[in-house]
């Protein structure tokens, strides 16, 4: 079943969790979300979900796992969406920076 109002519930959740340092709860949260939220939900909403699980995987130092989240929040959006693709390149910028840090 699916319940966005719930998936948005537990972003709001996971991201303050995040910002407090519970990463473990954090991830679960925004998990469960992106879960919750594959029935009903524009692909908009999916992508901010899996921009906010990359941003608490990588303060978690789960780096890999972050630039796939990245991946899949640029995979919903739409490059030709004036205002989708401002935001494909911010994800881009940030999943780059993260690459390199792989990298280096």
């Amino acid at each position: 079943m699916c319940k966005l109002g719930k998936a948005w519930e537990l972003n709001r959740e996971g991201m303050q969790a995040c910002n407090n340092g519970e990463f473990d709860k954090a991830e679960s949260n925004l998990k469960t979300a992106i879960q919750m939220s594959q029935c009903k939900s524009k692909k908009i909403h999916r992508a901010t979900l899996h921009n906010n699980l990359a941003v608490v995987l990588q303060m978690s130092g789960k780096m890999e796992e972050a630039v796939q989240a990245y991946d899949l929040a640029i995979s919903f959006l739409n490059p030709g969406h004036k205002g989708q693709a401002a935001l494909i390149e911010r994800i881009e910028s940030k999943r780059e920076q993260l690459i390199q840090q792989l990298a280096a």
